[in-house]
């Protein structure tokens, strides 16, 4: 397999997913510049990441996907419900859309408020809207958090390592992570696991451009 990722980028969880999994893959490391060209593009005509390669040819897009079907293939890593367990992958898909759809979203005006405003002049206001909607959602999940060492199933999952990305992103926001103790005591949990590190250190070594 070939995984497609931007250091920085949300496509962190998936690397660290392959690597909790003990799966076989090559790591393609690309910059903006890469992510835009024709040669990406038509792997994936989203031009996103991240985007999963598989043996046979076959592209799979969306962390969402991605991150179900690593836990499918690799079983015995339990990053994903039981077999058989319908409730289990249901909860787990449900925290999944969740931090794609509403924490992921709520970032998008703080990283490209001109998607948001016609005027230039009116991107900072864009900025400071999307505070407060990450800080709700943030609250949110901190809540959720409470007394929890995992987000779902009570063990790690695959929607550990997407909330784990969501967590270290928010440190870029005027009201940090530590302002959300279960979160933060999450993501230092985290920080010390030896797949996140391994993932952290080899994207950081070959940042994008």
């Amino acid at each position: 397999m070939q995984l497609f990722v931007m250091p920085g980028a949300c496509s962190l969880a998936s690397h660290i997913a392959l690597l909790w999994a003990d799966l076989p893959f090559d790591l393609v490391i690309l910059g903006h510049e890469d992510a835009a060209g024709d040669a990406f593009r038509k792997l994936n005509p989203k031009g996103a990441v991240p985007t999963l390669v598989l043996d046979d040819g076959t592209v799979i897009t969306e962390s969402l996907a991605i991150l179900t079907y690593i836990a499918d293939i690799a079983p015995a890593a339990g990053l994903g419900a039981n077999a058989g367990d319908a409730v289990g992958r249901a909860k787990l898909n449900e925290s999944l859309a969740e931090l794609v759809s509403d924490v992921h979203k709520a970032w998008a005006p703080f990283f490209v408020p001109g998607r948001f405003t016609v005027l230039p002049e009116g991107e900072a206001g864009v900025r400071l809207a999307a505070f407060d909607q990450l800080d709700a959602q943030y609250a949110r999940l901190d809540a959720v958090m409470t007394g929890k060492h995992w987000r779902v199933l009570g063990r790690r999952t695959v929607a550990d390592a997407y909330l784990y990305v969501m967590c270290s992103w928010k440190d870029m926001t005027p009201m940090p992570l530590s302002a959300f103790p279960h979160l933060a005591a999450f993501n230092a949990r985290l920080d010390t696991d030896p797949g996140v590190q391994h993932a952290l250190r080899t994207e950081a070594a070959n940042p994008a451009t």
